[in-house]
């Protein structure tokens, strides 16, 4: 399914439709690239400058005492200054469609101007802005056209938006009347500049303050007026010159860097004769629109350096959206909802700083595809899982909700531990009981059956919820008897203590019970209860029919644990494990060695241990004589039979098990046993 995810959205983002997409990450990687890299060159570096009529130039004499329609003198003093300080062109993002100089108005008022466009027109370093419009188009009045040199000399000033309204590429040209191709505004300058012009490119702009320097044009008119041709050689020579508006509200565009530090309308550059004033100069600083002037600037500064950004290609972009795809998909199958997450964002932080590295370089990675395809796979891989989830949750409650612990049923459902339905080996450790007693309950109650059924279902109730407390699996009841599990169906590394701790619990609990209910309630004669525990591989899973089938264990692990419950009859003794469970104990609890016992159906002996209980609540006494009772056994174990029955006997008042060996000293002082005795003893129990 991750393959398939990977495939399926690497042709959905390669294909066409997804390229506004695409375009939209520029938005993001720019103000990365200024965070991690600074900004693409210096502003003083920057082929283009701007000079601009802005707040300042309304609110300072001699323009703020005049129309607008009527600086053109003061305009043509300018334009005049730094075509004279040696700009490479000028273009005027300023367009004026009507004139005072007219007859009956001011005739020869625009003459300055006229003699200003003319001389750079005429020597090719003069472009005039139009607009054009779906029914008509802006044109500078038709003085100006013929001034400036003609239809050769005038190129749209129209921008390409995205369906968001941001300006991030650029048209190298627009289709003219005559259905041929002019080249835009930008795109004429930069050609006459020297740059390479091609088709349409995408913006490369610059980023942090002042990125394009810009001059007010009051500044400009005041350093005309007191000489400053220096000033003028010094900040325009050999630029491409820009002359438009710089207002806080007209001709603004949102420029694909309105996200990146600082702004374009910042502090200007060095002043000539007026000192920066924010207040006069307008408060445009960190505002996401820019003047149209800046966003041509940006484009002509683009074709004269040569680097425009370059979106990855189709190939290029499906294979990194697959891998991604497929490699999220793999990630949150395997990983819980939150895990998965922060691998996601992990993922998609390593996709970024590559989109970063190569974005430096000019390539656009299409990272905002791989953003929403990284939260699409997210939604569609965890929807999917928690309605399949859902479902084997649904089954798992169902099949162990009567037999586990609510929590420990939990756990499963939520796939915390290793489970699966059907036959598998695991290590396992496995408690048999039997009811010692429970001939003379079941005489005692032999007129009232009903209350034996109570009796017994209140006694298993007791022994269950003590099995489950210590996270046991209830396999079956098996008329007085009860089979727990642990390693399964949750895998449990602690399963011997554990079960050890569950049946000294349990042995407590009984005591209570007897008290309670079986002497309160019905006055008979208590019962007991005996506990065999052995660990060790067995094959678990669902066995039965094909239409009922219950969770167990199988094999000869089990068989023992059973053998070691019947045990416990030979030796007067409650609670008998194996070896191999007693290595799985730790100090807690207090063991006694009983035997070397081959029970039925075997032909190997293995050692036997009763559990005497917690150490902190085994005093002394019986501490010296467990230690007592291993020495005789030892000194059985040797032959040595006459000495160990002498323990044997000092130990046999008050234990059965000091019987038994009391018993079989006796017997094999008459009748020593083979030579290749080995100590074991072969029970006919079964």
């Amino acid at each position: 399914m991750a393959l398939a995810n990977g495939l399926v959205l690497g042709v959905a983002a390669a294909g066409p439709w997804a390229d506004g997409v695409h375009r939209l990450g520029i938005d993001l990687l720019l103000p990365v690239r200024h965070l991690v890299f600074g900004p693409l060159y210096p502003a003083a570096e920057s082929p283009t400058v701007v000079v601009a009529i802005d707040e300042e130039t309304y609110r300072t004499p001699p323009f703020s005492e005049t129309p607008r329609v009527a600086w053109t003198p003061m305009l043509a003093k300018v334009l005049a200054a730094i075509d004279a300080a040696g700009a490479r062109v000028v273009g005027l993002d300023l367009i004026y469609p009507t004139s005072l100089d007219k007859p009956g108005l001011l005739p020869g008022y625009d003459k300055p101007l006229l003699l200003a466009l003319h001389k750079a027109g005429r020597a090719g370093r003069l472009v005039l802005g139009e607009v054009r419009l779906s029914q008509q188009s802006i044109v500078p009045y038709k003085g100006q056209q013929i001034a400036a040199g003609g239809p050769d000399n005038i190129r749209s000033l129209n921008l390409l938006l995205d369906t968001d309204n941001v300006v991030r590429r650029h048209p190298a040209s627009f289709t003219d009347e005559a259905g041929g191709r002019v080249r835009s505004f930008a795109a004429e300058l930069a050609g006459r500049a020297g740059a390479k012009v091609g088709g349409e490119f995408l913006i490369n702009y610059n980023t942090g303050a002042d990125d394009i320097p810009t001059y007010s044009l009051a500044d400009l008119h005041a350093c005309v007026e007191g000489g400053g041709a220096e000033y003028f050689r010094r900040h325009f020579a050999g630029k491409v010159v820009i002359v438009g508006s710089a207002l806080d509200v007209e001709d603004r565009r949102f420029p694909a860097k309105r996200f990146a530090a600082g702004g374009a309308d910042a502090r200007p550059p060095e002043r000539c004769r007026i000192a920066f004033d924010p207040r006069r100069f307008g408060q445009l600083i960190g505002r996401q629109s820019i003047p149209g002037a800046l966003i041509h600037a940006a484009a002509v500064n683009t074709l004269i350096r040569g680097d425009a950004l370059v979106m990855l290609d189709r190939a290029g972009t499906f294979a990194v959206t697959a891998a991604s795809a497929a490699v999220l998909g793999l990630l949150f199958f395997l990983l819980a909802p939150a895990a998965g997450l922060l691998a996601g964002l992990g993922v998609l932080a390593v996709e970024g700083g590559i989109a970063a590295a190569a974005f430096r370089h000019g390539t656009v990675a299409p990272i905002i595809a791989l953003t929403l395809e990284a939260a699409f796979v997210f939604a569609v891989v965890y929807a999917y899982r928690f309605v399949v989830e859902d479902r084997i949750k649904r089954r798992i409650k169902h099949a162990f909700g009567r037999y586990l612990a609510p929590s420990l049923v939990e756990r499963l459902a939520e796939g915390e531990e290793s489970l699966r339905l059907g036959g598998e080996s695991r290590r396992v450790t496995i408690m048999f009981t039997d009811i010692a007693g429970y001939t003379t309950l079941s005489e005692g109650l032999r007129s009232r059956p009903e209350q034996l059924v109570d009796v017994l279902n209140r006694y298993f109730t007791v022994l269950t919820g003590v099995v489950e407390r210590h996270q046991g699996y209830v396999v079956s009841f098996m008329g007085d008897a009860i089979m727990g599990l642990w390693g399964a169906p949750a895998s449990d590394p602690t399963a011997e203590r554990h079960a050890v701790a569950a049946a000294l619990e349990a042995l407590a609990a009984l005591d209570e019970f007897n008290r309670r209910v079986v002497q309160g309630e019905y006055g008979l004669a208590g019962i007991g209860t005996r506990f065999g525990i052995n660990t060790g591989p067995a094959v678990v899973g669902n066995t039965g029919s094909a239409s009922r089938l219950n969770y167990t264990a199988t094999g000869d692990t089990t068989n023992l644990a059973a053998r070691l419950e019947s045990a416990n009859k030979l030796y007067g003794t409650r609670l008998i494990v194996s070896a191999e469970t007693a290595r799985g104990l730790d100090g807690t609890f207090v063991l006694r060695r009983i035997d070397r016992l081959v029970v039925k159906g075997k032909s190997e002996p293995i050692e036997v241990f009763e559990v005497v209980g917690y150490r902190d609540r085994v005093g002394a006494d019986r501490l010296a004589r467990i230690a007592d009772f291993e020495a005789a056994l030892e000194l059985y174990g040797k032959r040595r039979f006459a000495a160990a029955k002498a323990v044997f006997e000092r130990l046999a008042v008050d234990d059965e098990a000091a019987k038994v060996y009391v018993d079989r000293c006796t017997h094999y002082q008459s009748e020593p046993p083979s030579d290749d005795w080995d100590g074991s003893f072969v029970s006919k129990t079964k």
